[in-house]
Protein backbone atom coordinates (compact mmCIF):
# COMPACT_ATOMS: atom_id res chain seq x y z
CA UNK A 1 0.00 0.00 0.00
CA UNK A 2 1.11 3.16 -0.92
CA UNK A 3 0.40 6.04 1.80
CA UNK A 4 -0.08 9.98 0.90
CA UNK A 5 -1.00 13.03 2.97
CA UNK A 6 -4.02 14.33 2.43
CA UNK A 7 -3.58 17.68 1.17
CA UNK A 8 -1.53 20.31 2.84
CA UNK A 9 -1.62 18.43 6.54
CA UNK A 10 0.31 16.15 8.27
CA UNK A 11 -2.52 13.36 7.98
CA UNK A 12 -0.89 9.84 5.43
CA UNK A 13 -3.93 8.51 4.23
CA UNK A 14 -4.00 5.01 2.03
CA UNK A 15 -3.88 5.99 -1.65
CA UNK A 16 -6.89 3.32 -1.64
CA UNK A 17 -9.31 3.75 0.90
CA UNK A 18 -12.98 1.48 1.76
CA UNK A 19 -16.69 3.19 1.75
CA UNK A 20 -19.45 1.65 2.61
CA UNK A 21 -22.42 3.70 0.37
CA UNK A 22 -23.99 0.36 -0.53
CA UNK A 23 -25.46 -1.55 2.43
CA UNK A 24 -28.53 -2.65 3.41
CA UNK A 25 -30.25 -3.52 6.90
CA UNK A 26 -29.89 -7.20 7.37
CA UNK A 27 -27.46 -8.94 9.94
CA UNK A 28 -26.06 -11.14 6.95
CA UNK A 29 -24.58 -7.65 5.58
CA UNK A 30 -23.26 -6.70 8.83
CA UNK A 31 -21.00 -10.07 8.79
CA UNK A 32 -20.21 -8.63 5.11
CA UNK A 33 -19.17 -5.57 6.55
CA UNK A 34 -17.36 -6.97 9.09
CA UNK A 35 -15.47 -9.39 6.91
CA UNK A 36 -14.79 -6.60 4.55
CA UNK A 37 -13.20 -4.15 7.21
CA UNK A 38 -11.13 -6.33 8.05
CA UNK A 39 -9.53 -7.65 4.63
CA UNK A 40 -9.19 -4.18 4.20
CA UNK A 41 -6.81 -3.45 6.67
CA UNK A 42 -5.17 -6.43 6.29
CA UNK A 43 -4.25 -4.83 3.10
CA UNK A 44 -3.08 -2.15 4.36
CA UNK A 45 -6.15 0.18 3.85
CA UNK A 46 -6.08 3.04 6.43
CA UNK A 47 -8.97 5.42 5.50
CA UNK A 48 -12.64 4.20 5.37
CA UNK A 49 -15.37 6.44 4.62
CA UNK A 50 -18.86 6.67 5.42
CA UNK A 51 -22.40 9.15 5.48
CA UNK A 52 -24.84 10.05 7.75
CA UNK A 53 -26.95 9.44 4.84
CA UNK A 54 -25.98 5.78 3.82
CA UNK A 55 -29.21 3.72 4.66
CA UNK A 56 -30.30 7.20 6.93
CA UNK A 57 -27.66 5.68 9.98
CA UNK A 58 -27.19 2.03 8.72
CA UNK A 59 -24.03 2.21 7.43
CA UNK A 60 -22.39 3.95 10.25
CA UNK A 61 -23.85 1.32 12.40
CA UNK A 62 -22.27 -1.30 10.08
CA UNK A 63 -19.04 0.78 10.36
CA UNK A 64 -18.93 0.95 13.85
CA UNK A 65 -19.62 -2.53 14.59
CA UNK A 66 -17.15 -3.99 12.02
CA UNK A 67 -14.48 -1.57 13.47
CA UNK A 68 -15.27 -3.05 17.09
CA UNK A 69 -14.59 -6.36 15.77
CA UNK A 70 -11.61 -5.77 13.97
CA UNK A 71 -10.19 -4.18 17.19
CA UNK A 72 -7.01 -2.43 15.80
CA UNK A 73 -6.14 0.76 17.66
CA UNK A 74 -7.76 3.92 16.76
CA UNK A 75 -4.86 5.94 16.13
CA UNK A 76 -4.07 3.71 12.74
CA UNK A 77 -7.26 4.18 11.52
CA UNK A 78 -8.59 7.66 9.58
CA UNK A 79 -12.56 7.38 9.34
CA UNK A 80 -14.86 10.08 7.85
CA UNK A 81 -18.18 10.80 7.60
CA UNK A 82 -20.44 13.37 6.03
CA UNK A 83 -23.09 15.91 7.18
CA UNK A 84 -26.27 16.83 5.04
CA UNK A 85 -29.15 14.44 5.07
CA UNK A 86 -29.82 12.97 8.04
CA UNK A 87 -33.15 12.04 6.76
CA UNK A 88 -34.87 11.89 3.18
CA UNK A 89 -36.36 15.25 1.75
CA UNK A 90 -39.47 14.08 1.62
CA UNK A 91 -42.95 15.99 2.61
CA UNK A 92 -43.59 12.91 5.54
CA UNK A 93 -40.28 15.05 6.91
CA UNK A 94 -41.49 18.33 6.62
CA UNK A 95 -41.13 18.45 10.72
CA UNK A 96 -37.74 17.63 10.66
CA UNK A 97 -36.31 20.41 8.22
CA UNK A 98 -33.65 20.80 10.67
CA UNK A 99 -31.86 17.52 9.70
CA UNK A 100 -30.92 18.61 6.68
CA UNK A 101 -28.16 21.22 5.34
CA UNK A 102 -25.57 22.60 7.28
CA UNK A 103 -26.67 24.63 10.31
CA UNK A 104 -24.87 24.96 13.26
CA UNK A 105 -27.71 22.89 14.58
CA UNK A 106 -27.25 19.96 12.53
CA UNK A 107 -23.92 19.62 12.15
CA UNK A 108 -23.60 19.50 15.61
CA UNK A 109 -26.42 17.13 16.09
CA UNK A 110 -25.52 15.27 13.06
CA UNK A 111 -21.77 14.48 14.11
CA UNK A 112 -22.68 13.46 17.44
CA UNK A 113 -25.22 11.11 16.31
CA UNK A 114 -22.59 10.26 13.61
CA UNK A 115 -19.83 9.39 16.33
CA UNK A 116 -22.64 6.91 18.69
CA UNK A 117 -23.74 5.21 15.81
CA UNK A 118 -20.07 5.03 14.72
CA UNK A 119 -19.28 3.79 18.51
CA UNK A 120 -16.31 6.37 18.06
CA UNK A 121 -15.30 9.38 20.26
CA UNK A 122 -13.88 11.62 17.59
CA UNK A 123 -13.90 11.59 13.66
CA UNK A 124 -11.03 12.34 11.76
CA UNK A 125 -12.23 14.02 8.87
CA UNK A 126 -16.35 15.26 8.36
CA UNK A 127 -17.52 16.43 4.92
CA UNK A 128 -19.86 18.80 4.34
CA UNK A 129 -21.79 16.73 1.53
CA UNK A 130 -23.10 18.84 -0.53
CA UNK A 131 -23.18 22.82 -0.85
CA UNK A 132 -26.08 24.51 1.39
CA UNK A 133 -27.52 27.58 -0.28
CA UNK A 134 -29.61 28.73 2.30
CA UNK A 135 -26.94 28.89 5.56
CA UNK A 136 -24.16 31.56 5.52
CA UNK A 137 -20.89 30.40 5.17
CA UNK A 138 -19.64 31.97 8.14
CA UNK A 139 -22.21 29.59 10.22
CA UNK A 140 -21.43 26.34 8.86
CA UNK A 141 -17.42 27.11 8.91
CA UNK A 142 -17.78 28.49 12.47
CA UNK A 143 -19.88 25.32 13.42
CA UNK A 144 -16.91 23.21 11.93
CA UNK A 145 -14.06 25.18 13.38
CA UNK A 146 -15.66 24.81 16.64
CA UNK A 147 -16.39 21.25 16.44
CA UNK A 148 -12.56 20.84 15.92
CA UNK A 149 -11.57 23.25 18.98
CA UNK A 150 -14.17 20.59 21.02
CA UNK A 151 -11.73 17.30 19.91
CA UNK A 152 -14.88 15.91 18.27
CA UNK A 153 -12.97 16.03 15.04
CA UNK A 154 -9.96 16.88 13.66
CA UNK A 155 -10.12 18.07 10.06
CA UNK A 156 -13.14 19.33 8.17
CA UNK A 157 -13.36 19.19 4.15
CA UNK A 158 -16.51 19.55 1.63
CA UNK A 159 -18.09 17.25 -1.37
CA UNK A 160 -19.58 18.09 -4.92
CA UNK A 161 -18.55 21.70 -3.70
CA UNK A 162 -17.56 23.58 -7.05
CA UNK A 163 -14.00 25.70 -7.12
CA UNK A 164 -15.56 28.67 -6.54
CA UNK A 165 -17.81 27.82 -3.77
CA UNK A 166 -14.50 26.52 -1.95
CA UNK A 167 -12.52 29.28 -2.69
CA UNK A 168 -15.64 31.32 -1.32
CA UNK A 169 -15.79 29.43 1.86
CA UNK A 170 -11.54 29.78 2.53
CA UNK A 171 -12.12 33.33 2.17
CA UNK A 172 -14.57 33.33 4.97
CA UNK A 173 -12.04 31.68 7.22
CA UNK A 174 -9.51 33.70 6.18
CA UNK A 175 -11.37 36.77 7.44
CA UNK A 176 -12.78 35.23 10.40
CA UNK A 177 -9.12 33.30 11.76
CA UNK A 178 -10.83 30.07 11.35
CA UNK A 179 -9.24 26.33 10.21
CA UNK A 180 -10.30 26.18 6.53
CA UNK A 181 -11.59 22.58 4.64
CA UNK A 182 -8.44 20.20 3.79
CA UNK A 183 -9.94 18.12 1.24
CA UNK A 184 -12.74 17.64 -1.22
CA UNK A 185 -14.60 14.44 -1.53
CA UNK A 186 -15.54 14.94 -6.04
CA UNK A 187 -16.18 11.97 -7.99
CA UNK A 188 -13.70 11.08 -10.38
CA UNK A 189 -13.39 7.90 -12.84
CA UNK A 190 -12.38 7.72 -16.83
CA UNK A 191 -15.70 8.77 -17.40
CA UNK A 192 -16.07 11.89 -15.31
CA UNK A 193 -13.21 14.17 -15.11
CA UNK A 194 -13.60 17.32 -16.08
CA UNK A 195 -14.09 19.24 -12.36
CA UNK A 196 -11.33 17.55 -11.10
CA UNK A 197 -8.44 17.88 -13.65
CA UNK A 198 -9.71 21.47 -15.00
CA UNK A 199 -11.92 23.27 -12.36
CA UNK A 200 -9.89 22.29 -9.16
CA UNK A 201 -6.30 23.16 -10.79
CA UNK A 202 -5.98 26.28 -9.39
CA UNK A 203 -7.41 25.07 -5.61
CA UNK A 204 -4.28 22.12 -6.16
CA UNK A 205 -1.75 24.85 -6.91
CA UNK A 206 -2.71 27.28 -4.29
CA UNK A 207 -4.21 25.42 -1.20
CA UNK A 208 -2.39 21.79 -2.04
CA UNK A 209 -6.52 20.78 -1.19
CA UNK A 210 -6.67 17.34 -0.49
CA UNK A 211 -9.02 14.81 -2.33
CA UNK A 212 -11.05 11.91 -1.10
CA UNK A 213 -12.27 10.62 -4.80
CA UNK A 214 -15.20 8.36 -5.16
CA UNK A 215 -16.58 5.81 -7.64
CA UNK A 216 -12.67 5.59 -9.35
CA UNK A 217 -14.85 2.50 -11.08
CA UNK A 218 -17.53 4.28 -12.27
CA UNK A 219 -20.25 2.42 -10.10
CA UNK A 220 -18.85 -1.15 -11.03
CA UNK A 221 -19.01 -0.17 -15.00
CA UNK A 222 -15.28 0.12 -15.52
CA UNK A 223 -14.82 -3.77 -13.41
CA UNK A 224 -15.30 -5.46 -17.10
CA UNK A 225 -18.53 -7.42 -15.68
CA UNK A 226 -20.82 -5.48 -18.17
CA UNK A 227 -18.39 -5.48 -20.78
CA UNK A 228 -21.45 -7.47 -22.57
CA UNK A 229 -23.95 -5.58 -21.86
CA UNK A 230 -26.04 -7.45 -19.40
CA UNK A 231 -26.32 -7.09 -15.63
CA UNK A 232 -24.74 -10.23 -13.97
CA UNK A 233 -26.50 -11.53 -10.40
CA UNK A 234 -24.84 -10.18 -7.46
CA UNK A 235 -23.51 -7.24 -9.59
CA UNK A 236 -24.00 -3.84 -8.33
CA UNK A 237 -26.37 -2.42 -10.79
CA UNK A 238 -28.12 -5.45 -10.23
CA UNK A 239 -28.06 -5.89 -7.11
CA UNK A 240 -29.08 -2.09 -6.22
CA UNK A 241 -31.14 -1.46 -8.88
CA UNK A 242 -33.57 0.32 -6.66
CA UNK A 243 -30.98 2.81 -5.70
CA UNK A 244 -32.09 6.41 -6.92
CA UNK A 245 -28.58 7.28 -8.29
CA UNK A 246 -27.63 3.83 -9.78
CA UNK A 247 -30.96 4.10 -11.60
CA UNK A 248 -29.55 7.47 -13.62
CA UNK A 249 -26.35 5.69 -13.61
CA UNK A 250 -27.80 3.30 -15.50
CA UNK A 251 -29.87 5.19 -17.94
CA UNK A 252 -26.81 7.17 -18.66
CA UNK A 253 -24.97 4.77 -19.75
CA UNK A 254 -26.75 1.63 -21.21
CA UNK A 255 -29.43 3.90 -22.57
CA UNK A 256 -30.59 2.08 -26.34
CA UNK A 257 -28.47 5.10 -28.36
CA UNK A 258 -25.67 5.25 -25.89
CA UNK A 259 -25.04 1.42 -25.01
CA UNK A 260 -23.32 0.25 -28.54
CA UNK A 261 -20.51 3.03 -27.95
CA UNK A 262 -20.14 2.06 -23.86
CA UNK A 263 -19.14 -1.56 -24.61
CA UNK A 264 -16.86 -0.79 -27.57
CA UNK A 265 -15.36 0.75 -24.94
CA UNK A 266 -15.50 -1.39 -22.31
CA UNK A 267 -14.13 -3.93 -24.25
CA UNK A 268 -11.18 -1.43 -25.61
CA UNK A 269 -9.97 -1.08 -21.96
CA UNK A 270 -10.03 -4.68 -21.02
CA UNK A 271 -7.52 -5.05 -24.55
CA UNK A 272 -5.10 -2.57 -22.59
CA UNK A 273 -5.23 -4.49 -19.42
CA UNK A 274 -4.70 -7.52 -21.27
CA UNK A 275 -1.74 -5.96 -22.67
CA UNK A 276 -0.67 -4.33 -19.59
CA UNK A 277 -1.17 -7.19 -17.49
CA UNK A 278 -3.73 -6.37 -15.02
CA UNK A 279 -7.65 -6.69 -14.17
CA UNK A 280 -9.60 -4.15 -15.82
CA UNK A 281 -10.46 -3.01 -12.40
CA UNK A 282 -6.96 -2.67 -11.41
CA UNK A 283 -6.69 -0.46 -14.72
CA UNK A 284 -9.26 1.82 -13.85
CA UNK A 285 -7.83 2.40 -10.56
CA UNK A 286 -4.73 2.63 -11.40
CA UNK A 287 -5.63 5.51 -13.99
CA UNK A 288 -7.31 7.13 -11.38
CA UNK A 289 -4.46 7.20 -8.83
CA UNK A 290 -1.66 8.18 -11.68
CA UNK A 291 -3.16 11.62 -11.01
CA UNK A 292 -1.39 12.94 -8.06
CA UNK A 293 -3.97 15.38 -6.97
CA UNK A 294 -5.92 12.27 -5.46
CA UNK A 295 -4.93 11.67 -1.55
CA UNK A 296 -7.08 8.57 -1.64
CA UNK A 297 -9.57 6.51 -4.03
CA UNK A 298 -12.56 5.17 -2.24
CA UNK A 299 -13.52 1.97 -3.58
CA UNK A 300 -16.26 -0.36 -2.30
CA UNK A 301 -16.66 -3.87 -2.81
CA UNK A 302 -19.01 -7.53 -1.81
CA UNK A 303 -16.45 -9.88 -1.71
CA UNK A 304 -13.20 -9.97 0.05
CA UNK A 305 -11.57 -11.15 -3.34
CA UNK A 306 -12.60 -7.89 -4.84
CA UNK A 307 -10.66 -5.75 -2.39
CA UNK A 308 -7.72 -8.15 -2.90
CA UNK A 309 -8.19 -7.72 -6.17
CA UNK A 310 -7.73 -3.79 -6.91
CA UNK A 311 -5.24 -3.27 -4.20
CA UNK A 312 -2.44 -4.39 -6.71
CA UNK A 313 -3.75 -1.47 -8.53
CA UNK A 314 -0.88 0.75 -6.75
CA UNK A 315 1.57 -1.44 -8.62
CA UNK A 316 -0.32 -1.08 -12.28
CA UNK A 317 -0.10 2.43 -11.53
CA UNK A 318 3.55 2.52 -11.86
CA UNK A 319 2.72 1.02 -15.87
CA UNK A 320 0.50 4.08 -16.68
CA UNK A 321 3.23 5.82 -18.40
CA UNK A 322 2.57 8.80 -20.79
CA UNK A 323 1.91 6.37 -23.82
CA UNK A 324 -0.16 4.21 -22.18
CA UNK A 325 -1.92 7.52 -20.52
CA UNK A 326 -2.46 8.86 -24.44
CA UNK A 327 -4.14 5.75 -25.65
CA UNK A 328 -6.61 5.61 -22.79
CA UNK A 329 -7.48 9.07 -23.88
CA UNK A 330 -8.07 7.99 -27.25
CA UNK A 331 -10.80 5.18 -26.20
CA UNK A 332 -12.56 7.40 -23.73
CA UNK A 333 -12.71 10.16 -25.98
CA UNK A 334 -13.16 12.67 -23.51
CA UNK A 335 -9.76 14.02 -22.60
CA UNK A 336 -10.00 17.80 -21.23
CA UNK A 337 -9.22 20.51 -23.53
CA UNK A 338 -5.88 22.17 -22.58
CA UNK A 339 -5.47 25.39 -20.86
CA UNK A 340 -4.73 28.81 -22.52
CA UNK A 341 -0.69 29.33 -22.17
CA UNK A 342 -1.45 33.17 -20.93
CA UNK A 343 2.14 34.07 -22.31
CA UNK A 344 1.95 32.62 -25.80
CA UNK A 345 -2.30 32.89 -26.30
CA UNK A 346 -2.27 29.49 -27.14
CA UNK A 347 -3.63 25.89 -26.11
CA UNK A 348 -0.73 24.51 -23.66
CA UNK A 349 1.13 21.52 -24.92
CA UNK A 350 0.47 19.08 -22.12
CA UNK A 351 -3.02 19.26 -19.27
CA UNK A 352 -2.54 18.41 -15.97
CA UNK A 353 -3.00 15.43 -15.62
CA UNK A 354 -0.75 14.57 -18.35
CA UNK A 355 2.15 16.87 -16.96
CA UNK A 356 1.83 14.61 -13.63
CA UNK A 357 2.21 11.07 -15.37
CA UNK A 358 5.32 12.81 -17.47
CA UNK A 359 6.92 13.74 -14.15
CA UNK A 360 6.12 10.52 -12.45
CA UNK A 361 8.42 8.43 -14.84
CA UNK A 362 11.42 10.59 -13.57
Amino acid sequence: MEYRFLGNTGLKVSAIGFGNWLNSDTTDRQQKMIVLVKRAYSLGINFFDTAEVYGFGEGEIQFGEAFKALGAPRQELVISSKIFWAVPPTATNLKKVNQIGLSRKHIFEGVKASLKRLQLNYLDVVFCHRFDEDTPLEETAKAFNDLIEQGLIHYWGTSEWSASEIFEVREVCSRLNLIPPVSEQPQYNMMVRDRFEVEYGRLFDKYRLGTTVWSPLCSGILTGKYNDGTLPAGSRLQEFKDDFFLKRIYDQYFAEDKKEKLLKLLNSLAAVAKKLGCTQPQLAMAWVLANNDVSTAITSATRPEQLDDIVKSVEVMKKITPEVNKEIDEIIGNKPMPTIDVKTQGLKKNTRRELMIIKNQY
